[in-house]
């Protein structure tokens, strides 16, 4: 079982939270839940509603849309993070690869959280509008590759 450091040490490496101080991050990690999957189990499926954030601790998770595997999850890595944040129904099925050690941020919880910390929205929202920056800057800068009419 892991303590609130080493969730907190894992969380931070998750894109949309990697902007929280490690005292925001401890109360999400106090909402964790350990959940632990033999190999070749279904996490969600496709068109689940969302029910929250997994972040793979230990083993591997594969992603498929429809019957095509279209990644691999590897410890550390996030699924499911648009899950915290809207309604639309699962887009993928995860299902574990091997033995798996999954470490799950439970939206309902989640949101307890942050009408209690408002200041943890305010690091979110900044994520969130650099990863919209980020993105943007690379569709510019595609677009100017990809089309020699634009000078």
């Amino acid at each position: 079982m892991l303590n609130v450091i080493e969730k907190v040490l894992i969380l931070q490496d998750v894109d949309v939270l990697s902007n929280m101080t490690s005292e925001q991050l401890s109360f999400v990690a106090a909402i964790t839940e350990e959940i632990s999957m033999g190999p070749n189990q279904e996490i969600y499926r496709e068109g689940d509603p969302p029910d929250g954030l997994y972040v793979v601790i230990s083993g591997s998770v594969a992603m498929f849309r429809g019957e095509e595997e279209i990644d691999r999850i590897k410890p550390a890595g996030a699924l499911g993070v648009w899950a915290l944040f809207d309604d639309i129904p699962r887009l993928t099925t995860a299902r574990t690869v091997v033995e798996s050690q999954l470490l799950f941020v439970p939206r309902e919880h989640f949101y307890n959280v942050l009408s209690d910390h408002v200041d943890i929205v305010e690091r979110i929202f900044k994520q969130l509008a650099e990863r919209v920056r980020r993105l943007a800057t690379k569709m510019d800068s595609n677009h100017e590759i990809s089309d020699p009419g634009h000078r």
